[in-house]
């Protein structure tokens, strides 16, 4: 079994290490585009330069409210993790590392590579953890979130209606192909309820356990009172730190700062999020960026704004993960995380003090049940 294993994690290490080269390997050939192309090498430059212009204060300010924004959020994660586990083993160094250095690798890897990564390791660390109620926890964690970023999007939809484009989208095209086949379309709806129900029927006793998991998770929206007390205020405090810091990283590039202007930055920043497909969303970011605030300040300006914020978000949030992790993992834990960062694998690091994390609580655990045995 040994040998199984060495041979299989051999195997693995080479497609392991193909990540950072190809993330690498994109990175030079858009350095190459931007540097064989005229235009584009005078924008760089320009960016360049406004990026080197930002104050120390401003960045001193910009650093402090990601600190603050960083403690109230992993609060929030703390506590919906104790309501749904209340018997867990979670400091709130560890969560605050964690939750942190979900934020560093979201930054500079697509596809929420961060956000899996955090949830791998709160279900190594927690005894009993399943994905049904994990996936609960995380969802009813974002609830504040998606109520403020829809109460975003309202105020730039009303403030800001030149804006608005025409959709065009899915829902149009399903509306008129509903409207042209009636009997087409209720046959599709019938086919769909039917297997749906066929899915529910066979798999009832699945469901049940998995939505029993669902409500577990849910755990901290009963009663509301201490859902608002215990989530939904440290994640307010935390989106007023994140709105403060963007507040000031618009004012050190001389970005006009109204309500509009962080409207737009906090919208562009949650779209690139959403469809970051590059190393650090580089390229994709700084275009909606771009073309958010395009009315206010000139492309390198906009740029320079957009990659100082990555950079400074990524920078922050990985000396936070390091400095919590370390504080808890003890010696050994802490070599493993630093060997892991020296070879630029924060989501190994941290994956592997969840499992050590992990180990010990069992190792406890049976300490426990064998004192209660004599």
């Amino acid at each position: 079994m040994a040998f199984e294993t060495a041979t299989t994690e051999s195997e693995s290490a080479p497609r392991r290490r193909w990540a950072p080269w190809v993330a690498v390997l994109l990175l030079l050939a858009l350095v190459a585009i931007v540097v064989l192309h005229p235009g584009l090498r005078g924008l760089a430059g320009d960016t360049i330069r406004e990026m080197l212009s930002i104050s120390p204060v401003f960045l001193a300010l910009i650093v402090v409210f990601k600190v603050l924004q960083s403690l109230f959020s992993a609060l929030a994660w703390r506590n919906v993790l104790l309501a749904a586990w209340p018997r867990a083993d979670l400091s709130y160094r560890f969560v605050l590392g964690v939750e942190q250095g979900q934020v560093a690798i979201n930054t500079v890897l697509p596809a929420r590579a961060g956000t899996w990564a955090m949830l791998g390791i709160f279900g190594l660390s927690i005894r009993g953890a399943r994905p049904p109620k994990l996936l609960a926890v995380w969802g009813v964690q974002n609830l504040a979130f998606l109520f403020f970023a829809l109460a975003n999007y309202t105020l730039l939809a009303i403030g800001l209606p030149e804006q608005a484009q025409q959709s065009g989208g899915v829902t149009d095209r399903v509306s008129s192909f509903a409207s042209a086949q009636p009997l087409l379309t209720a046959g599709i709806a019938a086919m769909i309820a039917i297997l749906l129900l066929a899915i529910v029927f066979l798999a009832r006793r699945k469901i049940d356990r998995i939505r029993q998991q669902v409500l577990e998770g849910l755990a901290i929206l009963r009663p509301p009172a201490r859902y608002f007390r215990l989530l939904f205020l440290p994640s307010l405090a935390s989106f007023v730190f994140s709105c403060a810091s963007y507040v000031v990283l618009l004012a050190a590039f001389d970005i006009p700062v109204t309500i509009w202007t962080l409207a737009l930055a906090l919208g562009s920043n949650a779209l690139a999020g959403a469809v970051r497909v590059t190393p650090g969303g580089f390229g994709t970011t700084q275009a909606i960026d771009v073309i958010a605030l395009s009315s206010y300040a000139a492309p390198e300006v906009v740029t320079a704004y957009s990659l100082s914020e990555i950079a400074i978000t990524a920078v922050a949030s990985s000396g936070i993960a390091v400095v919590a992790l370390l504080s808890v993992s003890g010696w050994r834990g802490s070599r493993a995380l630093l060997l892991n960062l020296h070879r630029g694998e924060l989501a190994a690091g941290m994956h592997t003090l969840g499992a050590r994390r992990r180990a010990l609580q069992e190792r406890a655990f049976r300490r426990r049940r064998a004192t209660r045995g004599k």
